[in-house]
Parts: structure tokens; C-alpha cells; sequence
């Protein structure tokens, strides 16, 4: 009886050493060499995936900053981002520029109603635009009677706009970012204009607490590029960027690019 009694407690002491050792073991190789979790990164994914296609579509909305007026290359911000895209990261890119100079935010919910625009924008994988500017300041022919101290632009009317055109981008694409270009205030140098540099702001404000009700929607900020550079970075009309202020127009939005969907330069270029 005592001899059974010793061979089963010894049985159980080989079994729980044997269970320590193995645990032990675990952990040290979890230590020294760990692996890589299997929680799937789904966002991640998505997103890099579609930055790696062979060729991705870029759509472009909106007035003449997209257009690129002002730029002695013709290209604008948007055609720097293609080009970075493809020579920085190694990116083939096909980029369709819908943008109208002159446009407002009303003329851009007209064209958001006609079947090539919608087509453009259900392929796209990226949505760029700027809109907003020309219904902010009003008419050169006025624009020097307006007391900025006092002047206050109907920004419900332009939330509702917003609304509106971001309503129907996601119902076209739901799915692909859009990067709204915030606006600059090229009048904050001119004397007879001063104030409107808040106007600006608050107008911009308006667009950034809009867009947060809307998914992978990215207001990309350019006051503050612009600020107190007015003689170095505007085309000769003292409105519209020059080739400088394209420069960094589209630098900062390859950054915010970049960041937002986690893309690389190619190997052997410099960050």
C-alpha cells in the first residue's frame, strides 16, 4: 500500500515538473526570439494595399487653386503630387483634374450631378479639392469697400455646402480618403483689407468641425504656409499661389498624404 502511495506521488511530481519546464521554456523563447501577433491589421492593409496598385487614380475637384492658375509650369499643387508619387515613391498615378476656375461651392454640387464627374469620382482612390475661396471674399469690384472689422460671411450657408458636397462624395465613394485643402488669406498685407485674416480662420473652423462628421475626410491647414509671406509666395494678381507657394501647397500635402495612409519613399530616396 505504502509502495503504491510513493509511485503515485511521484508519478504526480514528474508531471508537474515536466509542466513547469515546459512553461518555463515558453517563456524564455518568447524572450529571446518573440513572434509577431496574429490580430489581423485590417485598416492597415486596406489602405497600403491600395497605395501599392499598379496605378492609382487621383481625382482633383474644385476652383482655380486645383487648376493651378498662377503657376508658370501649368501644374499646380496637384500636378506636384502626382509627380512625387511617382519619382519620390515610386507610384505610377493617373490623375483626372475636374477643377474649374472661378467655381464656387454651388457650381461644385452641379457638377457633382453629372454621370462623368460621378464615374471619375467612384474610380478614384484619392480625392483631392479646394472650393470655398470665391465665395468667402467678394468680387474684385467691391472687394476694397468691405470693412473686414465688421464683414461676416454666411458661414451656416457654407457649412450646409460643405455638408452637402461631402454627403455626396461619400455616397459616390465611400470608401477612398479625401483631402480637403484648407484656404489662405493672400489680402492680410493689404492695408484697406485688415481683418481679414479672421474672417480666414473662423471660415476655416467652419470646414474642419464639418468634416469630422465624415469618415477619412483630412482638412490639410495652409493659413499658416501663407502667413506674413504674401510678397514671396503669390502670383502677380496678389490671390492665386505663384510657383513657390504651389511648392508647398503640395509638400504639405504630401505629407498629410503620406502620413494619413502610411506610405514610403523608394528605396534609395531620402525622407
Amino acid at each position: 500500500m505504502r509502495s503504491t502511495f510513493v509511485k503515485v506521488m511521484l508519478l504526480l511530481t514528474i508531471i508537474s515538473f515536466s509542466f513547469f519546464a515546459y512553461g518555463f521554456v515558453m517563456g524564455v523563447k518568447d524572450v529571446l526570439k518573440p513572434e509577431a501577433s496574429n490580430l489581423p491589421q485590417l485598416n492597415e492593409k486596406k489602405e497600403r494595399a491600395k497605395i501599392g496598385k499598379e496605378q492609382l487614380h487621383i481625382v482633383s475637384l474644385g476652383d482655380s487653386l486645383t487648376r493651378g492658375v498662377g503657376d508658370k509650369e501649368g501644374i499646380g499643387y496637384i500636378g506636384r503630387v502626382k509627380g512625387n508619387l511617382e519619382t519620390q515613391y515610386g507610384q505610377k498615378t493617373m490623375l483626372v483634374n475636374l477643377a474649374v476656375s472661378g467655381a464656387k461651392m454651388k457650381d461644385l454640387a452641379v457638377q457633382l450631378s453629372s454621370k462623368g464627374a460621378q464615374y471619375s469620382i467612384q474610380q478614384a482612390d484619392i480625392i483631392i479639392l479646394t472650393i470655398g475661396g470665391n465665395d468667402l471674399f467678394p468680387g474684385w469690384e467691391t472687394l476694397g469697400n468691405v470693412d473686414f472689422t465688421k464683414y461676416r460671411p454666411d458661414v451656416t450657408t457654407f457649412a450646409e455646402n460643405v455638408n452637402n458636397i461631402l454627403t455626396e462624395l461619400r455616397k459616390l465613394n465611400p470608401e477612398s480618403p479625401i483631402f480637403w485643402v484648407g484656404l489662405y488669406n493672400p489680402f492680410e498685407d493689404v492695408q484697406d483689407l485688415k481683418g481679414s485674416s479672421e474672417t480666414v480662420v473662423n471660415w476655416n473652423s467652419v470646414l474642419e468641425k464639418t468634416a469630422l462628421n465624415y469618415s477619412k475626410t483630412y482638412i490639410v491647414p495652409m493659413f499658416d504656409l501663407f502667413q506674413s509671406r504674401g510678397n514671396e509666395l503669390l502670383y502677380t494678381d496678389h490671390f492665386h499661389p505663384n510657383d513657390k507657394g504651389y511648392e508647398l501647397i503640395g509638400s504639405r500635402l504630401m505629407q498629410n498624404i503620406t502620413s494619413q495612409l502610411n506610405i514610403h519613399m523608394k528605396d534609395g530616396e531620402a525622407e
